[in-house]
């Protein structure tokens, strides 16, 4: 593949940059499903089901005694579902901007969530105080990825979980999530991403071993509709449409791994 990867890079000439700036800018679009952000809001159904169904596998249906940790959780979207189903959650983000929209909806919603402004290189816990670690579409922004998983294997407790949801570097993946995602129907806003920072799988297994996590699992996470018909419906304004899991990692993929008991 690095073939590829030089290709790649030759097409997007700016593919070293990447805008994480703009998520300090988003306030209560955040919460807007049909505005900049409606891509998340079409994942988070099948994402969350995910992280419960991993969770409730793992440490039984008593939802109520799991300590989870959502890093990089913008304005609560991952958060504040889990917390909706009775998980102990903290949602930790680096923007005081979007940690204050997700207080807010918290608040109107009824749903308790400890927001904590934070670094995911810096995590605002103790050593193995947390049972679940969520990292929901971040993994592919961190310039030091494997500072940031050695943080969330410090803050697992032995036998906890990191579950994740993540995009693939591959031709696909290229196409799909830059090309015509950002560039073409801008359905995700222009420069979000950086190619080049997208994270294979084997990769992300090797980063997760160096630090006492085993790699359990991944799955696809693709919209439902097709492309021939997602391109024109979202070209007239419309959503990406609900997500599903599937078989095929090529573009974005969601997964699991667990700390050793030894650890």
């Amino acid at each position: 593949m690095a073939g590829n990867d030089r290709h790649l890079a030759a097409l997007d000439p700016n593919a070293v940059a990447i805008d994480n700036e703009y998520y300090h800018e988003v306030g209560d679009s955040w919460w807007d499903a049909t505005g900049p952000l409606r891509a998340l809001h079409d994942m988070n159904p099948a994402r969350v089901a995910y992280f419960d169904a991993t969770a409730r596998e793992a440490f039984g249906e008593d939802r109520s005694r799991v300590r989870v940790l959502d890093i990089g959780c913008g304005g609560g979207l991952v958060s504040e579902r889990m917390a909706a189903l009775g998980y102990q959650v903290t949602g930790v983000d680096l923007s005081a901007g979007s940690i204050e929209t997700a207080r807010r909806h918290a608040a109107a919603s009824g749903v308790t969530v400890d927001y904590q402004v934070g670094s995911a290189y810096e995590l605002p816990k103790p050593d193995g105080a947390v049972d679940l670690v969520v990292i929901s579409d971040v993994l592919e922004h961190l310039h030091d990825l494997p500072g940031a998983v050695a943080e969330i294997a410090r803050v697992l407790r032995p036998g906890g979980i990191v579950v994740f949801d993540t995009i693939n570097r591959t031709v696909a993946s290229y196409l799909k999530a830059i090309l015509l995602s950002e560039k073409i129907l801008k359905i995700i806003y222009p420069g979000t991403h950086n190619w080049k920072m997208f994270i294979r799988p084997d990769e992300l297994r090797a980063v997760f071993a160096q630090h006492g996590l085993t790699l359990t699992e991944t799955k696809g996470l693709e919209p439902v509709a097709p492309p021939h018909k997602l391109v024109p419906a979202t070209l007239r304004g419309r959503a990406v449409g609900p997500f599903h899991l599937t078989p095929s990692t090529a573009v974005s993929y969601i997964g699991q791994a667990v700390k050793s008991q030894e650890s």
